[in-house]
């Protein structure tokens, strides 16, 4: 019977029982949380997510920053992909939701204009030893 309010612990014997019954043969090792991480923002609870991703680096696959960072990337392009089903607020709540829990060491900043030393404003970049007044 299906929860209309499950609870975070319901969700990861959901999260379990998805990566055991998972058809690893003949679809691959690493593709199960794909499915759980569409199915649970497109069926309405994106804030599972974040313990999707919690459960996820809890496990030794995911030991190091630059692994944790190349999950992130896959789930994000699952909940970009899910926008043309779905529409933007669900998929944008997930990220939002594994985004609350994600380690600072985790944070992959090479697809967006923000870094810590570079400023991008009014169309131009600033580097760390460029001063901005009036900003």
């Amino acid at each position: 019977m299906a929860l209309t309010n499950p609870s975070a612990e319901d969700a990861l014997q959901l999260f379990k029982n998805i990566e055991e019954d998972f058809p690893t043969q003949t679809l691959g090792e690493e593709r199960w949380y794909i499915l759980a991480i569409s199915a649970i923002t497109a069926g309405g609870h994106p804030g599972f997510a974040k313990d999707l991703y919690l459960y996820l680096i809890s496990k030794p696959d995911f030991a190091t920053p630059g692994q944790r960072q190349a999950l992130m990337r896959r789930l994000r392009e699952a909940l970009v992909k899910l926008v043309s089903v779905v529409g933007v607020p669900k998929p944008l709540e997930a990220v939002f939701s594994m985004g609350e829990v994600e380690r600072e060491e985790d944070k992959d900043y090479s697809f967006s204009r923000y870094s810590t030393s570079t400023i991008y404003y009014a169309g131009l970049y600033y580097g760390p030893t460029t001063v901005l007044t009036g900003v």
